[in-house]
């Protein structure tokens, strides 16, 4: 067998370690295992995405963010807390329960900035569906750093940018 003329950032055993631990992920999400998702996570963790930001194509270059707003700007205790929160049963758009899927497409693994960390580019969509006939896709382009931390492999970072002009969903009560 001939091997491909091109050559990956990342041996391919890193790649599909990594690729799994995405895949993983997504399932305790769609489970509600949301305890055993905080355990995958650094200390140190930051979760963050600003708001949808929309320019003309020759704005870009020029334009000065007139509201540096977010939707997410968490660290693991704030995460901690919003978990809680859904334990409580008192999430009225949690009750009844959300059906969930996220899936993981479009991952590259390229090395960190150390040894021992990943940075990880992949795409998720969540389907959700409340109710009867609500139901919303979202799109969401992801920036991970993973890194080892003892005999683990914790998401240390994740930058998420919304791929939709306006947000899709009233609220927004999932980790994505």
């Amino acid at each position: 067998m001939s091997r491909l003329p091109v050559s990956s950032p990342v041996d391919t055993e890193t790649y599909l370690a990594l690729q799994g631990l995405l895949f993983a992920e997504a399932r305790l999400l769609d489970n509600e295992q949301y305890e055993d998702w905080l355990d995958m996570l650094s200390d140190d963790v930051h979760y963050y995405m600003p708001m949808p930001v929309r320019y003309q194509r020759d704005e870009k270059e020029n334009a000065a963010r007139a509201l540096d707003a977010n939707i997410f700007n968490d660290y693991k205790d704030q995460l901690k807390l919003r978990v809680s929160r859904f334990r409580t049963g008192f999430v009225w758009a949690e009750n009844p329960q959300n059906h969930l899927r996220h899936l993981v497409s479009n991952i590259e693994v390229f090395p960190g900035e150390i040894d021992s960390e990943w940075r990880v580019l992949s795409v998720v969509t969540v389907h959700r569906n409340r109710l009867d006939s609500e139901e919303h896709r979202m799109i969401v382009s992801r920036t991970d750093t993973w890194r080892t931390e003892g005999d683990q492999v914790k998401l240390a970072e994740r930058n998420m940018v919304f791929n939709h002009a306006v947000i899709p969903d009233s609220n927004l009560n999932i980790f994505f």
